[in-house]
């Protein structure tokens, strides 16, 4: 899961950040906003995060504001040390509010809630498939085994032949099995084949632009030197599964 934290005070952005660490350690912060023009710039120029880990006051203005203005629904758990802004919280569609010193249980607890609502809203949406993925991927290094989660995959890419798995912590893994065969039996919410030789993780995504022949340059973390533009055929679908579409 991807977080956005709004917030201008150093000390109260490390302790969420550590926060996070203990209560989830899954969920990645993707983006560190300190005023309302930097949080609505970062919104306007990334993909929408998953969640909203938002002061309620910056320098410069009630985050309420910023979130009315926006043309699409993001979550959002409020923090304040005031509780004056419990209501105009729950009025911009909070998920949650939280006061300062937020602690690890009751951020916790507001995760959970998001998660639950996010999953139930989806499965509305979205009944699930009868086919079932594979989740856990037998990886061999030298003599040791271990089980690599889908969850834990960034991207996988194909070089001379050989196919090479990539951890979001950055760990490159040769594997005997074709790129065809793992795209068969990956999640197609999470993971899309962008070209011949790559396959992605849609939270491996952090930007991305417009180049030719209208195809989609993708810039990942963690880097990679492969080749990460969508092919001209595939970048029609590519859109529509960046949105759920597919």
């Amino acid at each position: 899961m991807r977080l956005l934290i709004i917030e201008n005070d150093d000390n109260a952005i490390e302790r969420l950040e550590k926060l996070l660490v203990m209560a989830a350690p899954e969920k990645k912060v993707v983006g560190v906003c300190r005023t309302l023009q930097e949080a609505k710039q970062w919104l306007n120029d990334n993909l929408p995060p998953d969640l909203v880990l938002s002061e309620a006051q910056l320098p410069d203005g009630l985050c309420f504001d910023l979130f009315h203005q926006l043309d699409r629904k993001i979550h959002v758990i409020f923090i304040s040390a005031y509780d004056k802004y419990a209501i105009a919280a729950f009025k911009t569609r909070g998920l949650h509010f939280l006061l300062k010193p937020v602690s690890k249980e009751d951020l916790k607890e507001a995760l959970e809630r998001h998660d639950q609502a996010h999953l139930v809203g989806y499965e509305m949406k979205h009944p699930q498939p009868s086919t079932k993925y594979q989740e856990r991927f037998i990886i061999k290094t030298g003599a040791q085994i271990r089980l690599l989660y889908d969850s834990e995959i960034a991207y996988i890419y194909t070089e001379n032949k050989a196919v090479y798995v990539v951890s979001f912590n950055n760990q490159k893994f040769l594997v005997p099995i074709s790129i065809e065969a793992f795209e068969k039996s990956l999640n197609p919410r999470l993971f899309y084949r962008i070209n011949r030789q790559v396959i992605i993780n849609l939270n491996a995504i952090r930007k991305m632009k417009s180049t030719s022949k209208q195809r989609i340059q993708i810039t990942l973390e963690p880097s990679t030197s492969q080749e990460t533009v969508t092919s001209f055929e595939r970048t029609p679908d590519f859109k529509k599964w960046l949105t759920g579409g597919m």
